[in-house]
């Protein structure tokens, strides 16, 4: 039986962050935009996550690391789907990866 990984849109998500990371950490795009079941996420990756990232600490594979559950946002504007609540922001906000449908890195270099 072939007990392959199914690669998930979170993979590819965090997948595509690292590659986008300098060495220290720095995010290499403007913005981040997550869609969720709840609307979409705009916001900066956190720096503690983004860090973790670039240096390899909390890699689901590591002995010591926790899976990574989820993501951190700063400076976050979430544009609900439901009306009662159309727009919210927040200074933090984690969002759980198992919730995430789609994504765009937004204000990548060379974009105009």
């Amino acid at each position: 039986m072939n007990e392959s990984h199914t690669i998930t849109p979170a993979d590819t998500l965090i997948s595509l962050i690292k590659a986008s990371l300098t060495a220290d950490g720095i995010q290499g795009f403007d913005h981040l935009v997550v869609y969720t079941s709840f609307g979409a996420v705009r916001g900066r990756i956190g720096l503690a996550f983004a860090q973790g990232l670039a240096s390899g600490k909390g890699n689901p594979s590591g002995e010591a690391a926790a899976p990574r559950e989820v993501i951190e946002l700063n400076d976050v504007t979430i544009e609900h789907y439901s009306n009662h609540l159309p727009t919210a922001s927040f200074d933090r906000f984690y969002v759980r990866l198992t919730d995430v449908h789609g994504f765009a890195l937004v204000g990548l270099p060379g974009q105009g």
